[in-house]
C-alpha cells in the first residue's frame, strides 16, 4: 500500500507517539523572514518558533527565503511546509511534527517577492542562516572585489547576496512610514549583527544614502549564539522517519537533544517571546560565545587531533579512550577554565560535562577529520586566546602545550595519508618538502601562532618542543600517560 505524504490533511493518521503542531495554519501569521531555510534553520530557531505558536503566540510564523537552489521548497511545498524534527538521544528517537514554517520563496525565481516580503508592516524579524560564505569576509570585512558584491553594488533591483534584498527590502519599507524591525544574525559568528549592519550600509551609501538615517532610527541589527548539531539528511533518516510516523516525508531533519539559543536583546519592534521556549536575552553576547569557543570548539579540536593521532574515525571512539577523555576534559577545567570569565547564568562545569555528553553520542557521530577541517585558522580562536591568558597570570598551561604539539603531528599525518583538509595546505606541504615540519615554531607560525604573544613565550614554546618530541618517540596515548 502507499503511504500519503507529510501534509495538513494527513496529520491525523501519523502514529499518536508522535507529537504535531497544536495549531492550524489558518489561524498564523507570518511575522518573520528567514535566510537561509537549510537543516540547521529547521532544527533550530523554526523549532524555537514552533514551540511559541504551539503556546498560542500565532504571529511567529515564518516566511523562508532560498538564494541559490529551489530543492527545498520543491520539497516542503506539497508537504504544507511541514517537516518531522528526529531527535537523536543516545538511546532513542524522538519525532516531532514542526510547522512553524508557512511558505519558502526562492529569491532568483521572484526577487521582487522576497523584496515587497521585508517592506510588508508585518513582518518584524528577519533572520539569517546563510553561513560565513554568505557574508563575503575577506580579512574580517566585506570583500567588495568579489563577484556578488560587485553586483549588488551596481544594482539591487536583482539582488545577488543577503544584504542586497535587505538593502532594496528597506528602501522600500521606508518610503511606508517608520515601521520598526529588527534583523538578526543566527551565523555562529562574532559580531553578526554588525556586519549585516555594514553590508546594508554599504549598499545603501551607493543606492539609496537618503534612506541611511531611517535605517538608524528603525532598524536594529542584532546577534545571537546557536549551537545545535545538525547532520546532513540521509536515506536511512527518511526510512526511519516513514516507519516512525506512518506518512512519507522527503524534507526530514535530524538533531541532538541539546539546543542553545543566546540572543542579544536588541530589537526595533516587536520581540518575540523566544524565552519562552527556551532562549536567553542578554545584553552583552560576547561571554557566551567565549564560553563555547573555548569550551565546546576548544575540546572539539583536541579530541579531533588526538582522535586521529590514536587511529580513530570518530570523536565518540576517541572518547572511549580514557587517556584522551581524561586529559581532553583536565585541559578545560584546569588551563582553560581559569583564565575564562563565564556568565553567572552558566557553571562551568556542568557545561564542560554536557559537551563530553554530547560527543559520546554514537548517533550523532563527528568525524575527526571532519572535525579537523580548517584547523589553522580553527586554534587561533579555539586554543591561543586561552593560552596568553593563562601565561599572563603566570599559570601552567602545560595541557594546552601539549594540545598544540599533537595538532602539529595531526598536520603532519594527515599531510602524509593525503587526509588534510585546510586552505593552508599548500603551505604545510612546501615547509614539509623542505625539511621544515620536525620545527612545530614552523607550522605554527603558518597557523598565525606568532600573532600571539606566547609565541615569543621561551619556556612555554620549550614544553611544546618537548612534548612534540615526546609524542614522536612514544605516540600520543603513551605520551599522556607519561606526563599526566
Amino acid at each position: 500500500m502507499k503511504l500519503e505524504r507529510l501534509k495538513i490533511t494527513s496529520l491525523n493518521k501519523i502514529n499518536s507517539a508522535v507529537c504535531t503542531p497544536e495549531y492550524g495554519s489558518c489561524d498564523l501569521t507570518s511575522s518573520i523572514v528567514h535566510f537561509g531555510a537549510g537543516n540547521f534553520h529547521r532544527a533550530h530557531q523554526a523549532v524555537y518558533c514552533d514551540t511559541l505558536l504551539n503556546q498560542g503566540e500565532t504571529q511567529w510564523g515564518i516566511t523562508g527565503v532560498s538564494l541559490r537552489s529551489s530543492s527545498m521548497r520543491d520539497k516542503l511545498a506539497p508537504q504544507d511546509c511541514l517537516y518531522t524534527l528526529a531527535i537523536l538521544g543516545e538511546q532513542e528517537t524522538d519525532y516531532r511534527v514542526i510547522g512553524s514554517m508557512l511558505n519558502l520563496l526562492v529569491g532568483p525565481e521572484d526577487p521582487e517577492a522576497v523584496i515587497e516580503l521585508l517592506a510588508d508592516q508585518q513582518t518584524q524579524l528577519v533572520t539569517t542562516t546563510i553561513t560565513e560564505k554568505g557574508y563575503y569576509l575577506k580579512d574580517g570585512v566585506i570583500d567588495v572585489e568579489c563577484d556578488d558584491i560587485s553586483y549588488d553594488l551596481r544594482s539591487i533591483s536583482l539582488p545577488k547576496t543577503t544584504y542586497g534584498y535587505l538593502a532594496a527590502g528597506l528602501i522600500k519599507r521606508s518610503s511606508l512610514g517608520d515601521l520598526p524591525i529588527t534583523v538578526l544574525c543566527c551565523d555562529n559568528m562574532n559580531g553578526g549583527g554588525e556586519c549585516l549592519k555594514e553590508g546594508v550600509r554599504l549598499l545603501l551609501a551607493e543606492h539609496s544614502p537618503e534612506t541611511l538615517p531611517w535605517v538608524n532610527a528603525n532598524v536594529a541589527f542584532s546577534a545571537s549564539m546557536v549551537d545545535r548539531v545538525t547532520p546532513a539528511t540521509s536515506d536511512t533518516l527518511k526510512d526511519k522517519v516513514t516507519q516512525a510516523l506512518g506518512v512519507v516525508d522527503t524534507a526530514p531533519v535530524a538533531t541532538e537533544p541539546f539546543s542553545q539559543w543566546i540572543i542579544e536583546d536588541r530589537f526595533a519592534g516587536a520581540r518575540p517571546a523566544f524565552d519562552k521556549a527556551g532562549a536567553l536575552f542578554v545584553e552583552d553576547i560576547a561571554p557566551f560565545e567565549r564560553v563555547k569557543l573555548r569550551f565546546l570548539n576548544a575540546g572539539h579540536s583536541m579530541l579531533a587531533a588526538l582522535g586521529y593521532l590514536a587511529g580513530d574515525r570518530f570523536i565518540h571512539d576517541a572518547l572511549r579512550r580514557s587517556s584522551l577523555a581524561r586529559f581532553t576534559e583536565q585541559a578545560l577545567k584546569n588551563d582553560v577554565m581559569p583564565v575564562t570569565l563565564v556568565p553567572a547564568v552558566i557553571d562551568a562545569e556542568t557545561y564542560i560535562a554536557q559537551v563530553f555528553a554530547r560527543f559520546r553520542n554514537a548517533n550523532l557521530p563527528y568525524a575527526a577529520l571532519q572535525v579537523g577541517t580548517d584547523s589553522s585558522q580553527k586554534i587561533q580562536q579555539r586554543w591561543f586566546p586561552s593560552i596568553d591568558a593563562a601565561l599572563e597570570q603566570d599559570r601552567d598551561a602545560n595541557y594546552l602545550a601539549f594540545a598544540v604539539a599533537a595538532w602539529v603531528h595531526f598536520i603532519h599525518k594527515a599531510l602524509v595519508n593525503d587526509d588534510l583538509n585546510d586552505p593552508l595546505k599548500a603551505d604545510f606541504v612546501r615547509c614539509s618538502s623542505s625539511g621544515q615540519s620536525s620545527d612545530a615554531k614552523v607550522f605554527l607560525a603558518l597557523a598565525g601562532a606568532n600573532k600571539f604573544r606566547f609565541f615569543e613565550h621561551a619556556d612555554f614554546m620549550a614544553s611544546i618542543h618537548q612534548y612534540h618530541c615526546v609524542i614522536n618517540d612514544i605516540g600520543v596515548e603513551q605520551a599522556i600517560e607519561q606526563h599526566f
